[in-house]
């Protein structure tokens, strides 16, 4: 499920994976959020409903994962690798990958409104 994230700065693009998380996801596009940076390794905020199917979820990240942290709902994109991939409990949930334009999410400032819509 193909995905655009426009940006302030520009435009990304990114694949959400055919998971219940993924399809919850899909089906509350398209979405205004409001981002913030947290560690200089991650952009996240939160989603207006939060995804209900929260079992596979994993105790580290990938650069360019999109991902959802239950604790706060919040959808998270991860830009940079710190040298410490680990997250804590309860982990996140694997949503899909940033395809195109990461170094637009990354650039983006702190806060900032991001729109995510079908592509």
């Amino acid at each position: 499920m193909k995905i655009r994230i426009s940006l302030p700065n520009g435009d990304a693009t990114g694949e959400i994976i055919d998971s219940p998380a993924g399809r919850e996801l899909v089906s509350a596009l398209p979405l205004r959020l409001t981002l913030g940076d947290l560690f200089e390794r991650e952009k996240m905020g939160p989603l207006p409903q939060g995804i209900r199917d929260v079992s596979d979820a994993v105790k580290a990240y990938s650069v360019g994962q999109i991902a959802y942290w239950a604790p706060s709902q919040d959808i998270v994109f991860f830009y940079a690798d710190t040298g410490d991939l680990s997250i804590p409990e309860p982990g996140i949930v694997h949503l899909g990958t940033v395809t195109t334009g990461l170094d637009f999410i990354a650039a983006a400032g702190d806060p900032f409104t991001m729109t995510i819509e079908n592509a």
